[in-house]
């Protein structure tokens, strides 16, 4: 191994340390106690799936497999959606490729049998060198066709799937009054060979995965600016905040210690800086030179995590002020800090929903195992995941409708898994083991 990746390693080894062991902090609130929240997930009404049948693709002439593709991103998208059921093709009696795409050559007293409500019909041909794309969705019980805001164009192979995804965005505006994210991409973090990490970006469904850090190191902590990804790399030795963007990645802030957890809004990016010392602070910091702007926060225990509000008024972070991991709440200037859990006694890494109704966060629970709940501004906490492994780096979607996180359940190692904010449906979108720090782009 490299000089510069074993200062790396032990620079991030202490780091870790200090975080998680959390050392005799200043306190200015209750003493802190070990016990972690021990609140049990909230039971109630179940959300009712529409059961959707989704045949195969029809094949008009070779189109090279593109008909796998369209199908199997139709049914992945609609269990992912958390709004529809998938009926199972083995449960068709018939033959659903005898019936045409027109609604006066498909039995619809066939699918009402089955159990579908909706009936989605797809095609594929080849239109010279271009895919043409026939997608319909169908009501069975009325048996007639859905106007949806979606409109179809001819594309090369690499455009299907995310015309796909437009489908499947209009067929949930349709039911729901607010279109899908599908489309949408995550950044996280792959652990690789010889102990590197490198940071990558995926679609919403855990395809297309694309290298984003340019440094054989440790590169941790992405973070969503613009379209751009901010990332800590360890590649001088030092946590240095990087920014990717275009295929080129550039250093933006390499003060001696930490420079993580970017987070960005209006253009403003509050950023966790060390300066130097062993404990960390919350700046704000030019987005584009890492010039920095103001000092938000100023106290001698650990502050670090920030994220802002959707009108960006306000930033949670999490401090050791009170001598353990707790969710604080400050103005966007710094001022009125405030502490908003007081549940447990480790709760880090706060995502406020694109909504502003709830704060996302991991807390160790009453089991010593991390799980994943949400706050919302008076301090209510609600629970999302339970007995289910360690969950942990919670990150909403764009539209607050879906959470992202890293989950090592099933003994399967870490993935990343979506489930819906209400914690009721949840699915992996990454196989294999190492999946860690999902960050959604907002």
């Amino acid at each position: 191994m490299k000089p510069h990746t074993n200062i790396a390693m032990r620079l991030l080894v202490s780091i870790i340390a200090l975080l998680l062991c959390m050392p005799a902090f200043a306190q200015d609130g209750p003493p802190p106690s070990n016990k972690g929240i021990d609140i049990e997930i909230r039971g109630g009404a179940r959300r009712v799936l529409i059961p959707i049948a989704v045949p195969d693709t029809k094949e008009e002439g070779k189109t090279k497999g593109v008909d796998k593709i369209v199908e199997d991103t139709l049914r992945t998208d609609f269990e992912l959606s958390g709004f529809f059921k998938v009926l199972p093709a083995d449960g068709f009696f018939f033959d659903p490729s005898k019936e045409g795409m027109s609604a006066s050559q498909i039995n619809f007293q066939n699918w009402f049998n089955v159990g579908a409500q909706a009936l989605v019909k797809s095609e594929a041909k080849l239109s010279g060198d271009k895919v043409v794309l026939d997608l319909r969705l169908y009501l069975v019980d009325k048996g007639q066709p859905v106007k949806l805001k979606y409109k179809g164009k001819p594309t090369d192979r690499a455009g299907v799937k995310g015309q796909v995804h437009e489908f499947v965005n209009a067929v949930i505006d349709y039911y729901t009054g607010e279109p899908g994210i599908f489309g949408s991409r995550i950044a996280y973090v792959a652990r690789k060979k010889r102990g590197f990490k490198q940071v990558y970006i995926m679609d919403m469904d855990g395809s297309g995965a694309t290298r984003v850090s340019k440094h054989d190191a440790i590169n941790i902590l992405p973070s969503w600016v613009n379209g751009s990804v901010f990332y800590t790399s360890y590649a001088a030795g030092n946590p240095d905040l990087w920014k990717a963007s275009g295929g080129k990645a550039t250093k933006i802030s390499s003060r001696r210690g930490q420079n993580t957890g970017a987070a960005y809004c209006k253009g403003k990016l509050a950023v966790t800086l060390s300066m130097g010392g062993e404990n960390t602070d919350i700046y704000l910091i030019d987005p584009n030179t890492g010039k920095q702007v103001k000092r938000l926060t100023d106290h001698w225990s650990i502050d670090t995590s920030p994220t802002w509000s959707p009108d960006c008024s306000k930033i949670a972070f999490v401090s050791g002020r009170s001598g353990g991991p707790q969710i604080y709440l400050m103005n966007a200037d710094g001022s009125n800090q405030r502490r908003l859990t007081f549940q447990g006694s480790y709760n880090t890494s706060p995502d406020w929903s694109p909504k502003g109704d709830w704060i996302v966060f991991t807390a160790r629970d009453e089991r010593n195992r991390f799980d994943i709940f949400i706050v919302n501004e008076q301090g209510t906490i609600e629970r999302l995941t339970q007995d289910q492994g360690n969950n942990q780096s919670p990150s909403f979607s764009p539209d607050g409708r879906y959470i992202a996180f890293q989950s090592d359940r099933g003994k399967k190692g870490d993935r990343v898994w979506i489930m819906t904010s209400d914690g009721e449906i949840q699915k992996p979108i990454t196989k294999g083991t190492g999946y860690t720090s999902p960050a959604w782009e907002k």
